[in-house]
């Protein structure tokens, strides 16, 4: 005499067109007990494993709603959704006899992943289609499981998956095809996981498995296309450790881009490999460049010996000629400043050839000055201008008349009296 029971008799009633069916209705109305009825009949359909009997029992629940205004409709929407779950996987083929409660309990996740361990991919995918899981958890999911089954068999050719899990794949969304080719390589098949990296939009998830599988060429070649230095400065240090010094600066010098950003990381971390580089490369320019920051960076007892090692590279070709000939002329003046300093105690290493003049000049040694003049073809306006300039600044009257006598100014007598008044 509960009231889910006796909506179950009134709608079978209502079905044979009997008056007994309002008799019923009335009952339980009387007793306010319709929506409790209409409950009980929606839970006992869950219990019920014969989908005739659910029919019936939700038939029932239906019926009874038909008499009330403010009934909610999820319970029964729900548990419809739910029984045409559970009746799909308790058929016979497929062998899951689970119960309302224990599909509850379990959540439809672990349903879809007892379906995926048994390779049900095909009702798995309706399963998450018909309960609206999200993609990234219900049909994406699925097909990476049956994507990754699919490379490890060993009967069909790599181009016969490869197309196949593009075209099965091309709409979902979320996979990473870079997982699947990493479960391709560990199942021997490295060609087809290239092929399936090319599917892969992601450089990011390309490249180390590339690394991983030894095909160092394309890892290279892939993270250039990227366009992420970052990712390319991993692939040349991986490189780097990997490969003997001859193969890698081959490899690189094939990749202009990849040789381009290790030299700007060689300028900052390793200058001795720089050096080599641009030896390989016969790049006398950058080479004879690479000597010239160095001398500035080096001690001072060093500058000669570094710079006659760039001349020496220089002057190999007759290109540099101009470079080679500047080259030799600072040489020149580096001994002229060390052999002065040490007979005169004086600082002139480092500094320029009109510095040098101008400093010993104001310190009185008048024929150092004037020998840099004629060693150095100094022209004779810049020469006078620099002695004019410093004996008026050290206020040597007699030396400046002396010298503003010794021949005709290249500058004119109207400026020699001026600095000289």
């Amino acid at each position: 005499m509960a009231p889910g029971a006796l909506l179950l008799e009134a709608h079978k009633e209502y079905e044979k067109e009997s008056q007994k069916a309002d008799e019923y209705l009335r009952e339980i109305k009387e007793q306010s007990l319709l929506s409790e009825a209409v409950r009980q009949c929606v839970e006992a359909a869950g219990h019920e494993h014969e989908p005739e009997t659910q029919k019936t029992l939700l038939r029932a629940a239906s019926f009874g709603k038909c008499f009330l205004s403010n009934f909610p409709p999820e319970q029964f929407v729900s548990m419809c959704r739910d029984l045409r779950v559970l009746n799909a996987v308790r058929d016979y083929t497929v062998g899951i006899p689970l119960t309302h409660t224990q599909f509850k309990q379990m959540t439809v996740q672990v349903l879809i992943d007892r379906l995926v361990y048994r390779k049900l991919y095909p009702l798995a995918i309706e399963v998450c289609r018909y309960l609206k899981t999200p993609e990234y958890q219900g049909v994406s999911r699925v097909l990476k499981h049956w994507a990754c089954y699919k490379v490890q068999q060993k009967e069909e050719s790599d181009e016969v998956i490869a197309k196949a899990v593009s075209v099965k794949l091309a709409d979902a969304a979320g996979i990473s095809y870079s997982e699947i080719a990493t479960k391709a390589y560990e199942s021997g098949r490295t060609e087809l996981a290239i092929k399936l990296l090319e599917f892969e939009p992601r450089s990011g998830e390309q490249v180390p498995l590339l690394l991983k599988m030894k095909k160092s060429p394309l890892a290279l070649s892939k993270a250039i296309e990227s366009g992420d230095t970052d990712l390319v400065y991993t692939v040349v240090m991986y490189l780097k450790n990997e490969l003997n010094r001859g193969d890698f600066f081959m490899m690189l010098r094939n990749q202009p881009v990849a040789l381009s950003l290790y030299k700007q990381f060689c300028k900052h971390q390793e200058q001795d490999t720089l050096k080599d580089l641009f030896n390989q490369d016969d790049d006398h320019e950058e080479l004879g460049n690479f000597y010239v920051k160095a001398s500035y960076k080096d001690q001072v007892a060093a500058w000669v010996r570094v710079h006659c090692q760039c001349t020496q590279n220089i002057t190999s070709v007759n290109y540099f000629f101009l470079l080679s000939q500047t080259t030799e002329d600072e040489m020149r003046l580096l001994r002229f400043q060390r052999k002065l300093e040490e007979e005169k105690d004086e600082q002139l290493v480092g500094f320029s050839l009109q510095d040098t003049m101008t400093t010993l000049l104001s310190v009185g040694l008048h024929k150092h000055a004037e020998q840099l003049y004629k060693d150095f073809r100094v022209p004779d306006k810049r020469f006078w201008w620099l002695k004019l300039k410093a004996l008026a600044e050290k206020e040597d009257w007699e030396e400046l008349e002396k010298f503003g006598k010794t021949k005709k100014s290249p500058i004119g007598y109207l400026v020699t009296c001026v600095l000289m008044i």
